[in-house]
Formats: structure tokens, C-alpha cells, sequence
């Protein structure tokens, strides 16, 4: 499929580190939430027909595979898919397209759906989240449903084991990145319920985990793992200096997260059901 979207508008450095770092994230997502898909998607059904909307790593959809019969049919999609395993590693009913996601789509592809699943977009939908979750669900068939997890970065704050710990580190590494780059702290995820609703799902239901107070532990993984992105938003910096002072203060900030100083956020899953005609 034809791709009109520049591989740049992605923040990250798509190279092993990105997939470990992508793999790892997915792990520890799917131990806060417990779930692949969300308890009220019926999978009943031997022939469901799955699309994961960002593939990624395809990681999401070759667990999901184990969970569901081989007559299940899974396809992937992503704007280039050297994340993704060969054909050849992935199980026999998974299938990987490239696919703008944000583009049109394409017709024989249109209601083809029993669930779309979409996750961890919060980088690159950037003020199209509205429009997004309407095109989103143009793939699903009527009664079909959508899902959509995605961080609450705004939600995010420093929680620590001890007070007295440091966290200069941190905040100043968070200052120099995230606080001035407006994609890297987006608004919307909060909000997704009601963009389902105001786009006519129904049955929409949000939820929402709050890990650094019901598993700790995972919390602290995920923040181990999230300080990957440090080196690759310096990786990818055009300001030479910016990219030093990144690089400078990352094992300060290292140090400080071994000690027990972490970043905290709220996690939000929403589903929503396409109405039947």
C-alpha cells in the first residue's frame, strides 16, 4: 500500500534499542492492564478478524495469536515494518502491511473488522486524535469494535521510595526534552472516551491504571524502560548542543531512578462498539 507519510514524524530511532525498548513496554502494558483485548470484545467467534493499527514490533498481535484459534485472522499495519520479524517468525494467521494509517482508508479495507486495536500513537497523532479515532473505526464492521491505550502524560509526576532521594537529574532532563516539545506532552489521551462517543460508538468504556500505586514494581520497570528514549530523542536532536546536554545528564538521571526517584503516569485503555446499521 502507498505511504504518503514521512518515516521522520516519528520521534524515535526505530533501531534495536527502539524494539527492545518497544517490547519490553509492551510486556510490562499488558501485565498493568491484565488484558491483550479488553473483557467486553466477545472472541468467541473462531474466525475473528483482528487489525492492530501501528504494528510496531508486532509484538501485540503475535501474543494475541496465542490467545485465539489459527483460523483467527491478524494483520498488521505500519507506515514501514523494520521493526517487525520476518514472515517467516511470525505465526501461520499473522499478516503485516505497510500502511499509512493517518491516510485514507483504502476501501477493501473498509467495515473489514471485527476488532482495530490501536496503542501507544500518543507521539505521532499530534492534533488529529479526533479525526484519527474516526478513521480508526471506518475499518471495523458494524458491531465491531474499537480499542485504543495510550499513556496520560500529563498525568505524569515524580514519585520516590524515600523523599530525601535526588531527582535533579530527572527534572532537568525532562525539562530539556519533554517540556519543550509540545508533541512529547499531548493533552488528549484523557479525553478519548468522548471523542468515541462524539464519533458515535457506543458501549464506550474507559480504563484507566494508576500502577505506581497498585504494582509499584511495574511502574519502575516501565520508567527503567522509558529512559531509553532519552538517547534516542538525542540521537535525533537538530541542535548539536541540546543533544550534549541530553547525553550529559542522562546517567545522572540513571542514578537517581536505581536509587528509587521514578516518573509516574496514569494509563487509560478506552473501548468503543460501531453501531449497527
Amino acid at each position: 500500500m502507498d505511504s504518503k507519510r514521512a518515516p521522520d514524524s516519528y520521534l524515535l530511532s526505530r533501531d534495536h534499542v527502539d524494539c527492545d525498548r518497544l517490547n519490553l513496554q509492551h510486556s510490562l502494558w499488558t501485565q498493568m492492564f491484565g488484558y491483550l483485548l479488553h473483557p467486553l470484545i466477545d472472541t468467541s467467534n473462531p474466525h475473528l478478524k483482528v487489525a492492530d493499527l501501528g504494528t510496531g514490533t508486532a509484538c501485540w498481535l503475535t501474543d494475541l495469536s496465542a490467545q485465539l484459534p489459527p483460523t483467527a485472522q491478524l494483520d498488521g499495519f505500519d507506515l514501514e515494518l523494520t521493526q517487525a520479524p520476518p514472515r517467516a517468525f511470525l505465526p501461520s494467521n499473522v499478516r503485516l502491511h505497510e500502511w499509512d494509517i493517518f491516510s485514507e482508508v483504502p476501501e477493501h479495507l473498509v467495515g473489514q473488522y471485527d476488532v482495530v486495536h490501536v496503542r501507544l500513537l500518543v507521539f505521532v497523532v499530534g492534533g488529529s486524535r479526533r479525526s484519527s479515532s474516526a478513521g480508526f473505526s471506518r475499518s471495523s464492521e458494524p458491531g465491531g469494535w474499537l480499542q485504543w491505550g495510550e499513556p496520560d502524560v500529563p498525568s505524569m509526576r515524580l514519585v520516590k521510595a524515600d523523599p530525601s532521594l535526588a531527582e535533579n537529574g530527572l527534572r532537568e532532563l525532562f525539562e530539556l526534552t519533554a517540556a519543550q516539545d509540545p508533541r512529547l506532552i499531548p493533552q488528549w489521551p484523557d479525553q478519548l472516551g468522548a471523542y468515541f462517543a462524539r464519533e458515535g460508538l457506543t458501549a464506550v468504556e474507559t480504563h484507566r491504571v494508576q500502577a505506581a500505586a497498585t504494582a509499584p514494581h511495574l511502574e519502575f520497570a516501565m520508567h527503567q524502560c522509558n529512559l531509553l528514549m532519552y538517547e534516542m530523542i538525542a540521537a535525533r536532536a537538530a541542535d548539536g548542543s541540546r543533544a550534549q546536554q541530553i547525553r550529559a545528564l542522562i546517567p545522572r538521571a540513571v542514578g537517581e531512578s536505581k536509587r528509587g526517584a521514578v516518573y509516574a503516569m496514569h494509563r487509560v485503555v478506552v473501548v468503543g462498539q460501531k453501531k449497527q446499521p
